[in-house]
């Protein structure tokens, strides 16, 4: 019989593969790595060309500051190019170059890779094993969000830069 702490230790193994693969540059098709911001950066600017600062930050969640620092690298290595629109001559826009395509497709690949293990490992299962499954990550999440949402119980992020002092 597998134990407790067995079972966990495998649960964590592919949680910390995917966290490990989303924290690791990649090469993605081209001769230098990108990171994972970067990456999405160029899939939303791809989706939604014509998006100023301000909405590319809504789209991802981040700061307009933060954009404008993911932005500059990826004008840096060529992935897009800064245009401004006829009659707004204040605001920048970007647009992907067709070395910042082929990151997007390189991206797409390897996503693709990554499902395919995740098919061929559920084409596997019969009804009732995929169905333990649904209901196991079901209540894992759920489990999850809960302690996430907890407010308060996280210290902010300049209170864990102070305590490692």
């Amino acid at each position: 019989m597998v134990t407790m702490e067995a079972l966990i230790t495998k649960l964590y193994r592919p949680i910390n593969l995917m966290i490990g693969e989303m924290e690791t540059p990649w090469l993605y098709g081209v001769e230098f790595p990108l990171h994972h911001a970067e990456v999405h950066m160029l899939e939303t600017i791809k989706v939604y060309e014509g998006a100023n600062v301000g909405e590319l930050a809504r789209r991802l969640g981040m700061t307009s500051g933060a954009v404008s620092q993911v932005t500059k690298k990826l004008l840096d290595k060529g992935l897009i190019e800064a245009y401004k629109k006829p009659g707004n001559r204040k605001e920048v826009f970007s647009r992907l170059t067709a070395l910042g395509e082929q990151v997007c497709e390189g991206h797409l690949k390897h996503h693709e890779n990554m499902l395919a293990v995740l098919r061929e490992f559920i084409s596997r299962l019969d009804e009732k094993e995929a169905q333990g499954i649904c209901d196991f990550l079901d209540a894992l999440s759920e489990g999850i969000e809960g302690v996430i949402d907890q407010a308060g119980k996280r210290a902010p992020k300049s209170h864990e830069a102070k305590s490692r002092h």
